[in-house]
């Protein structure tokens, strides 16, 4: 494992790093990812989580009015509302955490 490590962290003969590393043959990729695209990329994947736990929370919502008086019916929806709310506010925590730190960089 130290060998594998060594060998990506060695500087390699015909690097030109006042091109921005453009001229370096290393088997490492090279990510031109800027903020912007950070916080795109994980706006997307809040807003499927938050589009997920609301369509769940409709559902459970559906459920828990058409279960009339089946109580092991109110009780599985009620819970699953209540998981629908609690992965809508993971998601909605998440994304402003994530925009205030990337906003500090």
């Amino acid at each position: 494992m130290l060998e594998r490590f060594l060998l990506f962290a060695q500087k390699p003969t015909n690097c030109d790093l006042g091109n921005n590393g453009a001229d370096c043959q290393t088997i490492l990729p090279r990510v031109l990812a800027g903020e912007s695209e950070l916080r795109t990329g994980l706006s997307i994947v809040f807003a499927v989580v938050a589009g997920v736990a609301l369509i769940s929370l409709m559902i459970a919502a559906l459920n828990y009015v058409t279960a009339f008086s089946d109580q092991d019916k109110i009780a599985r929806s009620r819970r699953n509302i209540i998981y629908s709310l609690i992965g809508l506010l993971i998601a909605l925590s998440a994304e402003a955490i994530v925009l205030t730190v990337v906003g500090k960089l």
